[in-house]
């Protein structure tokens, strides 16, 4: 009988899949999210000559984790930036909020976009599109932003358990 229990215990363990489903959502530290930020287009114009200057950051929890450069006078940025993120609980979702760099200024919103990461699968690269809102005026057409993005469960998180049973 107590065999049967750890062959169950450690059949419950060795589980792996690909799919966030199969992972506990509640675990902390077990992912990284390696985000290649690649371009904008068409985004909102914000300074007097009818362009902007984008950046986007990025936030989970609250907590901003990245942000872009900025890229002067462009409504079609291109950034191929690389960011790896480590996330804490699948259940935030990636904030990304797009500004328009002010010098000496407040910098004005041009946007905003969540990512569910628990709609991810791990361990494979996958191409996302972004249509920018502002929730204040959700019909607007804010442009889009072009992401890269592949999660994976942390370098040395794995939880493998070896139990020695004496007999």
């Amino acid at each position: 009988m107590f065999l049967m229990e750890i062959c169950q215990i450690l059949q419950k363990i060795n589980t792996s899949g690909t799919s966030n489903a199969d992972v506990p959502l509640a675990d902390p530290g077990m992912y990284q999210l390696d985000i290649t930020l690649r371009r904008g287009q068409s985004l909102a114009a914000r300074d007097r000559g009818g362009t902007s200057d984008p950046y986007v950051k990025f936030k989970i929890g609250g907590k901003e984790v990245f942000r872009s450069k900025i890229i002067y006078k462009n409504l079609n940025p291109v950034w191929e930036e690389k960011a790896s993120i480590l996330v804490d609980h699948l259940r935030e979702p990636l904030y990304v909020k797009v500004f328009d760099y002010d010098f000496g200024l407040q910098d004005d919103f041009m946007g905003s976009a969540f990512l569910d990461l628990t709609q991810l699968e791990l361990n494979r690269p996958i191409d996302v599109t972004l249509t920018l809102k502002d929730p204040h005026y959700p019909d607007h057409d804010l442009g889009i932003l072009f992401l890269s993005v592949i999660l994976t469960p942390k370098e040395g998180e794995h939880r493998d358990v070896h139990l020695q049973i004496l007999i």
